[in-house]
């Protein structure tokens, strides 16, 4: 019997029109598209909305007034448009979509010297989905894990992720990313959000949330570096939209992987917090999940 096709959702069908449009306008008027785009939904998005607000009172603070967390809101929903629009132009300026990122490449060209595969943790920060397709323009070995979102998204979004020969690979094949990293590749796992309900219970900001601990498991596991890093938007006059932060974690094992892991991925887990602490604006996480201390 044949198989049944996922029924995709009716707007992934028009995203290449998105793509189409931004072979004829520059970018200065889609980033104006987004500003009125992002109020748009904000305005009228009431429940994500107040997720997102929810969200940045963890991170900056119960006593925040709520003018400011929704100014942030704003801005939250604004960078989640540009991002989506962002992407949908990597086909139309494929030549091109380098000169969207500042990046000093120094700290991973040494890394990648040394021969061996780099995990590279992100989280839903910024524009994470662009920071994969442009370094696989940059010529680096990139592989990118994804959640296989259902209604046609994973399927549609892949093909935009793929548009500079990044590697894409399912959340659940996890042979297929042990072997991007014996290929000496770059894995980049999001890894601010627990999908698989196996996680790691860590500290974040005033509560507790679970993280995945895949990153460390592989780290350990094959002794090679994690990154963490973020493509973050810097919104400075005459500079490109986007910059490449990162840094390197480093932890000394004990040999004991039940003890090392966990402890591992608190340490990721904070690193990638600091990041969401400076900039909260570009957070893009509408469930924070967040749990009680233990």
């Amino acid at each position: 019997m044949p198989r049944n096709r996922e029924r995709r959702a009716a707007i992934t069908w028009l995203m290449p029109l998105g793509t189409l449009i931004q072979f004829m306008l520059p970018r200065w008027f889609m980033v104006r598209v987004a500003q009125v785009a992002g109020t748009i939904v904000y305005l009228s998005n009431r429940r994500g909305r107040e997720k997102f607000m929810d969200n940045c009172r963890h991170v900056m603070g119960a006593e925040t007034p709520e003018s400011e967390l929704s100014a942030v809101a704003r801005r939250l929903f604004i960078h989640l448009v540009t991002n989506y629009l962002d992407l949908l132009s990597v086909p139309a300026i494929k030549r091109r979509v380098t000169s969207l990122v500042e990046f000093d490449s120094q700290g991973v060209d040494r890394m990648m010297a040394e021969g061996r595969g780099i995990v590279v943790v992100t989280g839903h920060i910024g524009n994470h989905d662009l920071a994969g397709v442009y370094m696989a323009a940059k010529g680096y070995p990139m592989s990118a894990v994804y959640e296989p979102v259902p209604g046609g998204w994973a399927d549609t979004f892949n093909r935009y992720r793929g548009a500079t020969a990044m590697e894409t690979i399912s959340v659940s094949d996890r042979r297929a990313m042990a072997r991007a990293l014996l290929r000496h590749r770059l894995l980049a796992l999001v890894s601010d959000r627990d999908i698989t309900g196996n996680g790691t219970l860590c500290p974040a900001f005033d509560s507790y949330r679970y993280y995945p601990k895949g990153a460390a498991a592989y780290a350990l596991r094959l002794k090679i570096p994690i990154l963490v890093a973020a493509c973050l938007f810097q919104h400075k006059p005459g500079r490109p939209p986007y910059y490449m932060y990162y840094r390197r974690i480093r932890f000394t094992p004990t040999g004991d992987m039940n003890a090392d892991v966990p402890v591992f991925t608190a340490e990721i887990a904070a690193a990638l917090n600091d990041i969401i602490r400076e900039h909260p604006d570009q957070w893009l996480v509408f469930n924070g999940a967040w749990q009680p201390k233990p």
